[in-house]
């Protein structure tokens, strides 16, 4: 095998070199955030003499098992970055992975996120660890001062302090620093429009793309929620909030398993509706204001953008708990709306249904409702502010399950990246993928990180800004084409209702 060594401002990273690819794994951007780091903002990793072994990937952070995702070991040293470069570059534009999970699961390791693929196609993948679950979303500000600096939001903290490592250190790989594209899927486009409203993330990218963002965290999550979720966390632990550091994460991880569980049952009213109670807070120093509310009053209006959802996301959850895999805790769960306001909306789905569809009016609704609704007003909010912001759906229907995949969350992943070497994606796509859609979809996200422009490359026709009243959407489908306003009877079901938690 092959290797390459690169100095970086830590000290020098040995990597391999596969064809004119050169991979670079695990390489330490941050302290271990455990110990005395635990619930602190990261802290930037220490130089180290001599080369350091970049082979492999680096450890996940501390999470729950999951058959979803790989089995690579967790540990607590697990802030770290991977790079993919074509061999000689310079001046290459960037392209910033931030992995979904649900914010609780995952790592830059899992499978069908190889960033060969983008090299290969002349534009450099950075892709990053961060901190999860309670390890990265508890508001321990709220328990002791000590915690305070980025409280609730330690894994976004990762996020900004990895896009510096990067800002500081891709031009040694063949990358430009001044042309970063960050882009994400799922909990990973949540955390996007994260970056997209969060002040101290300004500079650091210039393009961003936002992939079946959960949405509800965007609108806010609110303090009221985080402190009562920390009061019970540090009541389980049954430590004094200054003995933090000294609590195992494993001990950690199961109070973490047994508070979700707890609230989903309704056992601790104070802490909110969220299914999944560890996610960025709003009002903290970080995200001051929730991201929505920051992008439509100007934050991330020099960032161009593209977002957009799966047309049948929520039929995923559903699969899940057939493939035994429903544990995870990462459905977006039920809406308790008034009853009457959710069946007038239903309504609207019954009316539209697609005759003989397996997908049904309700996984419609529930999609439209966890992700496509949200992403719609992060873009309006983008637009109005003045960003230049694309929209697209990607409308491609597996036929796996007798039609029952459908468009589901976080198919689009695969496509993005040509790669499918995560194990449940041929169960959930086939086995042959059609490669017209990975043509188009793969090729609109390399060229909107060249160029800024999706179509320049002609993988996919003319894509106009996303604009009213016409709305231009990218449908993705056997073939790629441009539809104003599609599905506009679910979207305009929702206009003026509230989503906020």
């Amino acid at each position: 095998m092959d290797t390459i060594d690169v100095k970086t401002t830590a000290g020098t990273v040995r990597g391999t070199l596969t064809g004119r690819i050169a991979a670079f794994k695990g390489i330490p951007y941050a302290e271990a955030p455990f110990g005395r780091n635990l619930f602190r903002p990261p802290v930037p990793r220490g130089g180290w003499e001599g080369v350091r072994e970049c082979t492999d990937y680096g450890p996940r952070c501390p999470q729950p098992s999951s058959g979803l995702f790989t089995d690579r070991a967790t540990g607590e040293d697990c802030l770290s970055v991977n790079v993919w470069a074509p061999q000689g570059a310079s001046g290459l534009p960037v392209l910033f992975w931030i992995h979904g999970g649900g914010f609780l699961m995952g790592s830059n390791a899992d499978p069908g996120t190889d960033g060969s693929s983008f090299a290969r196609d002349g534009v450099i993948l950075v892709s990053c660890n961060y901190r999860l679950g309670a390890f990265g979303f508890l508001h321990a500000g709220h328990l002791d001062d000590a915690y305070a600096t980025g409280s609730g939001a330690y894994g976004l903290a990762d996020q900004i302090a990895a896009l510096r490592w990067t800002r500081d250190n891709i031009a040694r790989f063949g990358g430009d620093p001044g042309d970063i594209t960050v882009f994400g899927s799922s909990a990973g486009g949540t955390f996007v429009n994260s970056l997209l409203g969060c002040p101290d993330a300004q500079g650091l990218f210039q393009r961003a793309i936002s992939q079946s963002a959960a949405g509800a965290p965007v609108f806010g999550y609110p303090a009221r929620s985080a402190e009562a979720i920390a009061d019970v966390m540090l009541a389980k632990l049954g430590v004094p909030a200054a003995d933090l550091p000294s609590v195992a994460p494993d001990r950690i991880l199961e109070a973490q398993r047994e508070i979700m569980a707890e609230v989903q049952r309704g056992e601790h009213p104070r802490c909110g509706r969220m299914s999944i109670p560890f996610v960025p807070l709003t009002s903290g120093d970080l995200l001051p204001r929730p991201p929505c509310d920051a992008i439509a009053d100007g934050v991330g209006a020099e960032v161009a953008l593209i977002i957009g959802t799966n047309r049948d996301e929520c039929t995923l959850y559903g699969l899940m708990e057939e493939m035994g895999a429903a544990e995870t805790g990462m459905s977006p769960g039920a809406w308790d709306a008034d009853p009457a306001l959710q069946r007038q909306i239903l309504d609207v789905y019954e009316r539209g249904h697609e005759p003989e569809s397996p997908i049904s009016p309700e996984i419609s609704m529930a999609s439209d409702r966890a992700f496509r609704i949200p992403s719609l007003r992060i873009a309006e909010a983008h637009r109005r502010a003045g960003g230049s912001t694309r929209v697209y759906q990607f409308a491609w229907r597996s036929p796996a399950f007798g039609g029952r995949v459908g468009a589901a969350h976080g198919i689009e992943g695969p496509f993005v990246f040509d790669d499918f070497a995560l194990p449940i994606t041929r169960a959930l796509i086939g086995e042959q993928p059609p490669r017209n859609v990975i043509a188009a979809v793969h090729g609109a996200w390399t060229s909107f990180a060249a160029t800024g422009d999706p179509a320049a490359t002609g993988h996919v026709p003319a894509w106009p800004p996303y604009e009213l009243p016409d709305r231009p959407t990218m449908v993705f489908n056997e073939t790629a084409g441009v539809v104003d306003d599609p599905d506009s009877a679910g979207r305009t079901a929702w206009d003026g209702v509230n989503l906020r938690l």
